[in-house]
């Protein structure tokens, strides 16, 4: 799990450390965190590249005018985020804690696959081992 909050939108404008877009930019910090993305950002080469907290829609090759909501909705139009379409402090409680559930149960699903595919590596490898082994 990369943050157990990014659902808070305070959690994921501090993922925005070196957002190549100022406070002026229809595509600034505080937008995109409202829109649900935080920075993946891993160095200069991908700058700007955002994901998604709920969908996991990844996104870079932002433009200073565009819009974060937009841009969400364009590619990733099922995401519940997107189709609630409030900024975190307009969404009523049922709502958020709506979100909240859905985003504990893909951090639950994620966390599952993962610990079941290393096991399944594993397997694999002590297989390979016996076989390299009985030659």
């Amino acid at each position: 799990m990369e943050s157990a909050s990014l659902y808070l939108v305070d959690e994921r404008i501090k993922t925005f450390k070196n957002w190549p877009f100022s406070d002026k930019d229809k595509c600034n910090v505080r937008n995109m965190a409202e829109a649900g993305f935080y920075s993946v950002a891993t160095g200069d080469d991908d700058a700007d590249a955002a994901k998604c907290f709920l969908c996991g829609k990844e996104l870079d090759g932002w433009e200073a005018t565009d819009d974060p909501w937009a841009e969400h909705k364009s590619h990733a139009a099922q995401c519940a985020f997107v189709q609630l379409g409030k900024k975190e402090n307009d969404l009523m409680l049922s709502e958020f804690l709506s979100v909240v559930q859905q985003y504990m149960i893909n951090e639950t699903t994620k966390r599952f696959a993962t610990n079941a595919k290393e096991k399944i590596d594993e397997n694999a490898k002590l297989i390979r081992r016996r076989i390299m082994a009985s030659k």
